[in-house]
């Protein structure tokens, strides 16, 4: 059975799937990336991890993975923030001469976006956005048809624009980033700034900010919970001005939110479209703009990204 090996490498796990040329996942593993010494150390496990999956009765086809950090161009990962490597590690020319394979690298961002154009919500547009809202604020861009790189293979680090002059730190070192305010940790720093200048009772005070997590603040929200409301509302309003920017730039038939922050579902899309539709230029008013979420689960949009790399 011939099948496609995809891989999503993440600071926490790293995810393997079987996947055939339709987007089903056949089987799947993962192993911890963070408890890994080195990237000498990670490809011990990747190698027995690919080697448990595949058995004797698949026949690999290609191999295909998306990782932070990655130099699509030249197939390797380069100072990866989050993840236990050297500043330059040969990703796809160790797994090439271990397997005689095809191999091929993106960033994390850019897998998750092929996963939603060939299976999911994106299937068969021209001209789309993804926006991954996690830990951090991903993105992924198809303009007429192709997947935004750069020049460079760095393009579409929309969660890097200043959306607020002078405003929180980030930690790519820039100050009033997007993902510091719309992602899992800007709604938690949004919840914090809440609790010291205003007076309202919330079940969040008596967690401290490490205990704390977006999961928290979305079960206060949906319990009525005002302050844990009002953070989602002012991440939605930042997400939605952010939006009607993007909008301007790419003018796409849609934008898609995914990731576990986008699972908040209306608490965060109700504000953000609101806040869209105030902000967007006259001509994409009307909510010409259109705003879904991914129709993949979490952990999958990657991985069928990085098989769509082989099939595709």
């Amino acid at each position: 059975m011939q099948l496609a090996l995809g891989i999503d490498i993440g600071g926490t796990s790293t995810k393997l799937a079987l996947i055939d040329a339709a987007g089903h996942i056949t089987a799947r593993s993962s192993f911890s990336t963070s408890d890994r010494a080195d990237e000498h150390d990670f490809f011990r496990h990747l190698f027995a991890g690919i080697a448990e999956l595949v058995g004797d009765s698949v026949e690999l086809v290609g191999i295909g993975a998306g990782a932070p950090s990655a130099n699509e161009q030249q197939g390797t990962i380069e100072n990866a923030a989050n993840l236990p490597f050297s500043p330059k590690v040969e990703f796809c020319k160790t797994l090439r001469e271990r397997y005689n394979l095809p191999v091929t690298l993106v960033k994390d961002s850019n897998a998750s976006t092929l996963g939603e154009w060939h299976f999911g919500a994106a299937k068969g547009m021209k001209n789309f956005l993804l926006l991954t809202l996690g830990t951090g604020l991903g993105c992924g861009i198809v303009a007429n048809g192709m997947l935004l790189g750069g020049e460079y293979g760095h393009g579409g680090e929309a969660g890097h624009i200043c959306v607020q002059p002078h405003g929180r730190a980030c930690g790519c070192g820039r100050l009033g980033c997007t993902e510091t305010y719309v992602s899992a940790t800007g709604l938690k720093r949004t919840a914090f700034e809440l609790m010291a200048t205003t007076m309202h009772d919330s079940p969040l005070r008596s967690l401290s900010y490490d205990a704390m997590s977006a999961r928290h603040i979305y079960e206060a929200a949906l319990s009525g919970d005002f302050l844990a409301k009002k953070a989602f509302a002012e991440t939605g309003e930042v997400l939605g001005r952010a939006l009607a920017d993007m909008a301007a730039w790419f003018e796409p038939a849609a934008i898609v939110l995914s990731g576990g922050l986008a699972m908040a579902g209306d608490l965060l899309f109700v504000p953000t479209l609101d806040s869209l539709e105030r902000h967007a230029l006259a001509f994409h008013k009307g909510h010409k703009i259109n705003v879904i979420p991914s129709a993949l689960g979490e952990n999958d949009a990657a991985l069928l990204g990085a098989a769509a790399l082989v099939w595709k």
